[in-house]
């Protein structure tokens, strides 16, 4: 049975756990890069660079993305969803472009397998918490 504060001011979602996401996200790249240093010190930095491309951008996106909750607010969700989303694109295009234009010697396969590897790990570990 619903409380009259719960039914006046509605059910309240919690927010995910963002911030162990993305913990162990860095955890996991720090794992790929140090392995590969023992390789190749520019397939290690290439690793990380692709790496936090994929991490801070969407970082960024959370931040801005769960900001608001509830259905009072769906206006400025839809707006923080939209900020979010382009400043992810954004800041994505210039993550990129900074790291071919100042990082060299640069490993470009490296980088775009790290990018793509980080960004299916956070699909998968955001399943995992929303199925918990």
């Amino acid at each position: 049975m619903q409380s009259n504060k719960d039914a006046a001011t509605g059910a309240q979602l919690g927010k995910p756990p963002l911030m162990r996401l993305f913990v162990l996200q860095l955890l996991v790249l720090l794992v790929i890069s140090t392995s590969l240093l023992l390789l190749d010190t520019t397939a290690a930095l290439s690793a990380l660079v692709g790496g936090l491309i994929s991490i801070g951008p969407n970082a960024y996106f959370a931040r801005w993305a769960f900001r608001f909750s509830g259905a009072r607010a769906a206006g400025d969700v839809a707006r923080s969803f939209y900020r979010g989303e382009a400043g992810k694109f954004l800041s994505t295009a210039v993550l990129f472009a900074g790291a071919f234009a100042l990082i060299k010697p640069i490993n470009p396969a490296v980088l775009f397998l790290t990018y793509m590897f980080m960004m299916a790990l956070n699909w998968i570990l955001a399943l995992r918490v929303i199925k918990r």
